[in-house]
């Protein structure tokens, strides 16, 4: 009977994994699909598939392989990243309210892309790697204040994440406050958008955060014992410390590959892994898959909805994700609230 039950429960998060990775595949192809110009599904799948069309469709063609298809296949991977390191952090920390940004390198990229527009070095080296390098200036300086005689101590890794994040946030406000004209593009950036990815990105993006994604399937297993306490997972023979400090820096990999290419995109990686962790439960062997396709279909039509709303003028994504995120936030810790209540009041 108790293996009958278990049975029906993997199957069942095998089938919404499935539909998951069904539901990232039908919202590529809307994403695609509509904008100023609409082109019909039909017609996206032939382009996609690459059958030959008419020459009056290549225009369609166009739009599909150099404006749409790109940003698109960015918003798909961009999600995925940060809903697995949303996975990760809330097992590490073993909170489901906590943010891959926690660490404060969503803080140490914007600090990074603020002074190279304020310096002007982006007019010669890329924001994304003026970016990319500080996200990683931030996660050193969190594992070095955090470390204890070589272990990483969750209380210690928070509270170290939270003071960077502070910094750089502080650091951030004071470029703005001397921006003076370069304010509107630290702003834009600030903000989170996809607008303009081109190809270049894409593939760079893709070769950083694809095997990351790959790797962090690997550790759903140690997850799920570390979630158990620390003192358990050592006595099943899980090298706590050792995990911790490899996943920790997956996630700072993972965050600050999308970061630097997008901005920083808000409650992707606090909501979608604890939506997802309401339908199938706690397993991160299949919470974080499940999370990464529907992460990557969230922010597909998050885009697409920042893209139409007001057309032919753009909303930046993550405005629309925080109105989405904030209100879902507010209900998990009422939720919690309620949890906790019902069991105080129990005892």
């Amino acid at each position: 009977m108790v293996l009958e039950v278990y049975k029906q429960m993997i199957a069942r998060k095998i089938l919404f994994t499935m539909l998951s990775a069904i539901l990232l595949i039908l919202s590529i192809i809307i994403g695609v699909s509509i904008g100023a110009v609409r082109i019909p599904p039909n017609i996206v799948l032939k382009i996609l598939l690459g059958n030959s069309l008419s020459e009056s469709n290549s225009l369609y063609t166009i739009i599909i392989w150099k404006v749409r298809l790109p940003r698109v296949l960015m918003a798909s991977m961009v999600g995925a990243s940060l809903a697995i390191a949303g996975c990760l952090v809330q097992g590490v920390f073993r909170n489901p309210l906590a943010s891959p940004y926690v660490l404060g390198i969503s803080s140490g990229a914007a600090f990074g892309a603020a002074l190279a527009v304020i310096l002007e070095i982006w007019l010669i080296i890329p924001i994304p790697i003026f970016a990319f390098i500080f996200a990683m200036l931030s996660l050193m300086i969190t594992y070095v204040v955090a470390a204890e005689d070589g272990r990483l101590p969750v209380t210690s890794l928070l509270l170290a994440g939270i003071a960077v994040a502070s910094l750089f946030s502080a650091l951030t406000s004071f470029m703005m406050y001397v921006a003076g004209e370069k304010l509107e593009v630290i702003v834009f950036w600030l903000m989170g958008n996809l607008t303009g990815i081109r190809w270049q990105e894409v593939r760079i993006v893709a070769i950083g955060s694809l095997p990351l994604i790959a790797l962090s399937l690997f550790f759903g297993q140690e997850l799920n014992v570390m979630m158990l306490g620390e003192d358990t997972a050592k006595s099943m023979g899980v090298e706590v410390d050792k995990s911790r400090k490899i996943i920790v820096i997956l996630v700072a990999l993972l965050v600050s590959v999308c970061v630097s290419y997008v901005g920083p995109i808000g409650f992707v990686g606090l909501v979608i892994p604890h939506m997802v962790r309401l339908v199938i439960g706690p397993d991160n062997r299949f919470l974080i898959p499940a999370s990464a396709f529907f992460g990557g279909a969230f922010l597909v039509l998050a885009d697409l909805i920042s893209r139409v709303v007001i057309k032919p003028a753009e909303i930046p994504i993550g405005i629309i994700t925080s109105l989405f995120g904030v209100p879902f936030f507010i209900y998990l810790l009422k939720r919690r609230k309620r949890v906790i209540t019902h069991a105080a009041e129990s005892m």
